[in-house]
């Protein structure tokens, strides 16, 4: 059992079983529960077939910033909701049920999805229950495939499952439920007995969601039987939309690049490209002695001679043109070619070290972020209201100027506690009170 690679958002498709699509959610999933269900799933492989016959789950691997990723949230909220993320996952399931013509149910499976997780020196474990196996595995029939990205882009369970449950039917274009079937679906059957409350709530937001995050965009009409809204009618079509870069991994995309196919052509396009500054016809001679040039002494000096010829000649580019690259009348102009190039070149070095040493002091400072949320993570529940309570009071009293931290509630009493360690947790809110109101977080 391996870590999971840092680049754990890739440009994947997600094969799952029809059968698995239409199981309702035996209970409502949170949009970090279904985000990491979904991620899971999209791991599963061929050989992991066999883990079904020894009755064996399959395990993964994150650290803490990885899963932070996966659950687009921040470091702190892993480490600090972990324990609770754990407890609440692996008791959610799915219902799968087969009727008879009658539509009576003849049997009925409720199957528990992740069967234990665990936290342990900054890592976290899932295990997949090996009895859901058989819905992502070697499946060549009545199944649906969707790109991972778009449903980890999503922002609710609730999105993500009538995503699923529409694409499915992405070439009929349409689909219909009953509307306590498709609160069934999402584990809401004992929620929102309003459908008006339902509608705002869960439908028009989900909606909204899978057109602006998605592939699909869809629309929905009430069918009403009497006065009641009895079933959604969704039409649905497919739509180009972008990936969002969270969600490229750079190694994937190098197969959609078409190789060239030989070096001369290569070569040959590349000069066609400086002859569009050339408006004139070139002869047969002097088109022979641009190819003799170029391989011998580079593009650069092709670029200079073709800008030079341009400057400086009056009529018949062609023969001036020619008459430049065998004089070498160009060597100024190919100098200031050379010069600008090899100092494009050192601010691309210059730019990629600071890239490079910005990566570096990023990782270390969510490095120490990790080690200060593990510290809050195991103080008491007495020595961690303290700090809450300290906090709340800085944020009752300076709530308006406060709205530009959109993770106050959360982080403050973390960088409180930091402080009084002499630490630091978030530089930004720390010193927000040091500078602009001019007190510091006092040691508790």
């Amino acid at each position: 059992m391996s870590i999971a690679s840092n680049k754990v958002l890739k440009i994947r498709k997600v094969r799952q079983a029809n059968e698995f699509v239409e199981s309702p959610y035996a209970v409502e999933l949170t949009i970090h529960e279904i985000k990491i269900i979904e991620y899971l799933i999209a791991d599963c492989k061929e050989e992991d077939y066999e883990l079904i016959g020894k009755k064996q789950g399959k395990e993964y691997s994150y650290n803490a910033t990885q899963l932070a990723k996966i659950l687009n949230t921040s470091l702190s909220r892993v480490v600090i909701d972990g324990d609770k993320l754990a407890n609440n996952i692996t008791q959610k399931r799915i219902i799968h049920k087969t009727f008879n013509s009658k539509k009576e149910i003849e049997e009925f499976l409720y199957l528990p999805i992740i069967i234990s997780a665990e936290y342990k020196s900054g890592i976290f474990k899932f295990e997949l229950n090996y009895k859901i196996l058989p819905f992502f595995i070697n499946i060549n029939k009545n199944f649906t495939e969707y790109q991972l990205h778009y449903l980890l882009s999503l922002r609710s369970s609730y999105s993500i499952k009538i995503y699923k449950l529409l694409y499915q039917y992405r070439n009929i274009k349409s689909r219909v439920f009953k509307v306590d079937d498709l609160k069934g679906q999402c584990g809401l059957i004992d929620k929102y007995p309003q459908y008006k409350n339902f509608k705002q709530s869960i439908l028009v937001p989900s909606v909204a969601q899978i057109n602006e995050l998605t592939d699909l965009y869809v629309s929905f009409n009430e069918i009403k039987l009497g006065r009641s809204v009895d079933k959604i009618e969704f039409s649905f079509k497919l739509q180009n939309k972008p990936i969002h870069s969270d969600f490229i991994d750079k190694k994937t995309l190098i197969i959609d690049v078409k190789p060239v196919a030989t070096v001369e052509n290569s070569k040959f396009s590349e000069i066609d490209k400086l002859l569009l500054g050339i408006e004139s016809e070139l002869s047969d001679k002097t088109k022979k002695i641009i190819i003799k040039f170029y391989k011998e002494k580079g593009v650069e000096f092709l670029e200079a001679s073709i800008k030079y010829t341009t400057k400086h000649a009056k009529s018949n580019l062609d023969k001036y043109l020619y008459d430049t690259l065998v004089n070498g009348w160009a060597e100024v102009e190919l100098q200031k070619i050379l010069d600008k190039k090899a100092k494009q070149q050192k601010q691309l070095q210059i730019a990629k070290q600071k890239q490079q040493e910005s990566n570096a002091k990023l990782q270390a400072k969510e490095q120490k972020k990790l080690i200060i949320a593990v510290e809050w993570n195991n103080l008491t529940n007495e020595q961690q209201e303290k700090y809450i309570k300290y906090a709340t009071n800085l944020i009752n009293k300076y709530n308006q100027k406060l709205n530009i931290f959109p993770t106050i509630v959360e982080d403050l009493p973390i960088c409180c506690y930091a402080v009084s360690q002499n630490k630091s947790f978030n530089l930004s809110i720390e010193g927000f009170f040091k500078t602009l109101l001019n007190e510091t977080l006092h040691v508790i």
